[in-house]
């Protein structure tokens, strides 16, 4: 209607003042475009249980990762990045920017043919961002809910190729319970349907030990092609590997090739993976308009080294939720320094949609900040976050503020408060939590138990508080791929 409205308008006008206009709409045009063509691009890697010093940048001595080691010289270390104690929760996070139990309140992970996910009333970075002009892409594992209407085309990416949910999530007799080259466990623990391979949201095979072994390079591949057949227009591409959560399935090309086993054969194929995407957008003339983020959806299991922190995958211990996280954008993020600062994954939408001029939703909570002035190493930042609450599933563990951590619980069905003598740790000087410090400084107790009060009429501290939002449930959930197939 526009249109026809411009032409009538331009049928009564004299050439001159025609010429005139379709300059200037010409200029307005080109403007928009140039706009939109000037926003960077990013991409946000990340990787399933890996430990926090799994890599070299954050001290592994057994994993050889020379294209982490290179993009950390060439970027920042975050070295207080915090996500969830597992990955669901973790995933959630960093989609909507918020705490998970405030978007995604459960007590553990999804499992397929669930019946509940993550709603879509919920507003995700890819929804944000492709709002803003940006193609959007996920590439790997989803894991918020795998009935049709929650699965990644609706939560606003373009284009999605990868699993539904964890490589571990299928019948024994797949393979999905077992190491590469280990026999088969007798009998399932826990009956799940086939492990699907989706593309936007269409099963294309089923999942085999020899697709597990494939993972790593068929994500890599359609990531690259992304890469390229958007690299004329802002784009966002999310690339969580399954890799390297059990079961361990090093690619052919790697399996057997480290002199520690194949779980660090599996972490030097990931290595490998984020060379060839940097190398990609360095090839491409892409670099300097990049942000990419490499972390882990949660703590590094017993596979792995979380070293010097204490604990594991599923706890709330600084080795269960604090993770390796590197930002990489040249001649932005300052080369070869790092960050204390405490910084999580529900930062990440509030920063992207900073850097990409993108309207955040204005009718809901956030508990994520834009870090750029952490990211790009401002000296006048301020904290971006003073205080940080350690929720396991809806059982809220610990609080820490400045470089003190009160943990309260540990576990996901502990009562917190109850049972349970608080602990408080330094962190500052005593990363690896092993001193409890509490009786020697009984006001910062008070003080950190003073918020743990303001929790309770927000999300709660054991029970969904009036800040939980509701999760997406389907009374009669169906198998992406049938049980009997």
């Amino acid at each position: 209607m526009r249109l026809i409205c411009f032409v009538m308008k331009t049928k009564m006008m004299s050439g001159s003042k025609i010429s005139t206009l379709l300059v200037l709409l010409s200029v307005v045009m080109l403007s928009s475009l140039a706009a939109v063509q000037d926003k960077p691009n990013f991409v946000v890697i990340n990787i399933d249980d890996l430990g926090y010093a799994d890599i070299g940048p954050f001290g592994s001595k057994l994993n050889r990762t020379p294209h982490l080691d290179r993009m950390a010289k060439e970027g920042r270390k975050l070295t207080s990045f915090y996500a969830a104690p597992v990955c669901s929760p973790s995933r959630a996070a960093l989609m909507t920017g918020c705490y998970a139990k405030r978007s995604l309140p459960i007590p553990h992970v999804l499992y397929p043919a669930d019946g509940i996910g993550l709603s879509p009333k919920e507003v995700t970075v890819a929804e944000v961002l492709k709002s803003a002009g940006y193609a959007t892409a996920i590439i790997g594992k989803w894991h918020l809910g795998d009935q049709p209407e929650w699965l990644p085309n609706a939560q606003g990416f373009d284009l999605h190729f990868g699993l539904p949910y964890s490589n571990d999530m299928g019948p024994v007799a797949d393979g999905v319970n077992s190491d590469l080259g280990k026999p088969l466990p007798k009998q399932d623990k826990k009956k799940q349907p086939p492990l699907p391979l989706l593309r936007n949201g269409k099963v294309v095979k089923r999942v085999l030990p020899d697709d597990q072994q494939s993972l790593v390079e068929i994500y890599t591949d359609e990531a690259v092609k992304f890469i390229k057949e958007k690299k004329g227009a802002p784009f966002f591409l999310y690339l969580p590997h399954n890799a390297v959560h059990f079961p361990i399935y090093p690619g052919k090309k790697w399996a057997g090739k480290s002199p520690n086993g194949i779980y660090s054969d599996w972490v030097e194929e990931v290595d490998w993976s984020v060379g060839r995407i940097l190398d990609t957008l360095r090839e491409n003339g892409l670099a300097e308009k990049t942000l990419v983020i490499f972390t882990s959806d949660n703590g590094g299991t017993q596979r792995g080294s979380n070293f010097p922190l204490r604990g594991y995958k599923g706890s709330a211990l600084e080795g269960g939720m604090r993770v390796p996280t590197i930002a990489w954008w040249p001649g932005k993020i300052p080369a070869g320094t790092e960050t204390d600062a405490i910084t999580a994954m529900f930062d990440v939408m509030p920063t992207l949609a900073a850097l990409a001029s993108a309207k955040l939703p204005a009718d809901r909570k956030l508990d994520g900040v834009n870090i750029w002035p952490q990211l790009a190493g401002q000296p006048d930042a301020k904290p971006a976050h003073e205080t940080f609450y350690y929720y396991h599933g809806l059982i809220l563990n610990a609080v820490r503020h400045g470089d003190w951590k009160l943990q309260i619980a540990q576990g996901n069905k502990a009562t917190a408060g109850e049972g349970f003598t608080p602990q408080l740790y330094s962190l500052k000087s005593d990363i690896g939590e092993k001193n409890d410090v509490a009786a020697a400084n009984p006001e910062v107790v008070v003080q950190l138990q003073s918020l743990i009060v303001t929790m309770k009429d927000d999300l709660g501290v054991n029970e969904k508080g009036p800040g939980c939002r509701k999760l997406a449930r389907q009374s009669e959930p169906k198998p992406l791929i049938p049980y009997h197939d």
